[in-house]
């Protein structure tokens, strides 16, 4: 290779370079916005699937019910005594 080629070589290669860096500067603003999107789809809650019944409401519920039975049947048999 001589010298005119090298420098020709050289040149390219530099022409290359900086094309490529503009290139990724247009594109550097874009894979932020990318980059952001995709954290606030991550943050984004799940859609709801629809609620169910809270076990231990109803668990609450029943123990209610069944004080209330038990107090009802005690009054009664206090009242007879």
């Amino acid at each position: 290779m001589d010298r005119h080629e090298m420098i020709s070589l050289l040149q390219q290669a530099h022409n290359e370079i900086m094309s490529l860096r503009h290139e990724i500067a247009e594109l550097a603003p874009k894979a932020h916005a990318y980059d952001t999107i995709a954290a606030v789809t991550r943050m984004k809650p799940a859609p709801e699937q629809g609620y169910t019944v809270d076990l231990a409401w109803r668990l609450a519920k029943a123990v209610e019910e069944l004080d209330a039975e038990r107090e009802a049947e005690r009054v009664p048999a206090e009242d007879g005594a």
